[in-house]
This record gives C-alpha cells, sequence and structure tokens, in this order.
C-alpha cells in the first residue's frame, strides 16, 4: 500500500489548506511546540463510533495519541478503520486511515458512542512521526472537520495519488 502511504503523506501536508467551499485545517502560525496531552473524554486505546460517510456505517475510529499546542490546543490523533477509499483504477481499495490528527471540538461533534477502551494500537508511528515533523516546519496541521468530511478529503487525496480526477 505504498501509494496509500503516499497519498496519506500529502494530505498530511494539504490539512492546513483550504478548499473553495470550506476550511479543512489549521496550522500552527507563530508555535510549533507540542506536548502530551489527557483529556476526559477521550484516551488512548478508546474505540469510537462517529457520524460516517453513507456505506461505512460499521466504520470507527481510534483514538491513538493526545497532544497539546498551545496555540491549537488539543490534538487528538486517531486511525479511522473499516472504511473503503474507492480506487479509480479498480485495484484494492484502503479499508484504513492509520493516522488523522483532530482539533478536540471537532471530533467531540463527530463521535456518537464509545464502543471499548483499552483497543490495541494500529501500527501509527510512521504516520505520526511524518505529521509532527511537517507540523514542527508549520507545513502540517489539524483537521477542523467532522470525521466523515476528513474521509472523503482522505479519498479524493488518495485517488489523486493514483492519478485520478
Amino acid at each position: 500500500m505504498k501509494t496509500l502511504k503516499l497519498a496519506l503523506s500529502i494530505l498530511t501536508v494539504l490539512v492546513g489548506c483550504s478548499t473553495a467551499s470550506a476550511q479543512i485545517g489549521s496550522l500552527p502560525k507563530k508555535d510549533a511546540s507540542l506536548r502530551e496531552g489527557v483529556d476526559a473524554k477521550f484516551k488512548v486505546g478508546d474505540v469510537w463510533e462517529y457520524t460516517t460517510r453513507k456505506g461505512e456505517e460499521k466504520s470507527t475510529l481510534v483514538i491513538l495519541k493526545i497532544d497539546e499546542s498551545s496555540e491549537l490546543g488539543l490534538i487528538i490523533h486517531i486511525a479511522v478503520e473499516k472504511i473503503k477509499l474507492a480506487n479509480c483504477n479498480g485495484g484494492p481499495s484502503p479499508s484504513t486511515v492509520p493516522h488523522m490528527p483532530f482539533a478536540l471540538k471537532v471530533l467531540n461533534e463527530s463521535v456518537t458512542k464509545k464502543i471499548e477502551s483499552n483497543h490495541a494500537l494500529p501500527d501509527f508511528r510512521e504516520g505520526y512521526d511524518e505529521w509532527k515533523e511537517a507540523y514542527s516546519k508549520k507545513k502540517a496541521g489539524i483537521y477542523t472537520i467532522g470525521g466523515s468530511g476528513a474521509v472523503a478529503v482522505a479519498e479524493k487525496t488518495y485517488q489523486s495519488a493514483l492519478g485520478c480526477g
């Protein structure tokens, strides 16, 4: 799934950009430092149901890590599971996005029900480390749109990396 990793690396950098229709993310402008964060609701290893795209109602998200930024607040890192990113070339469709950083507020608005605690974490380190490096240079940010919208952005980025539309 090298293409998926490439696409999601591109996505990491684009998350701070806006589209004609809506702002999808925020970049740090002054202070890109991070420290371990803690939240009363979200804990590492929690699995949540969220408002999904049509046809992905069984999709869940896993809390991977929590960072705190003095500028952007709490950053909740998640993996999204049980999705189907459309492969415009007819090949295999990825069923996960291994790392996505979200603003606490939008994640709070996206989740519907916690279904598990202490879930084994998927391998997210590579994606997180790429994001953190770009974040430290103020070239990557956090999602400020809900989970289903972020998955749609991931799908468009994936298709673009495949050379489609």
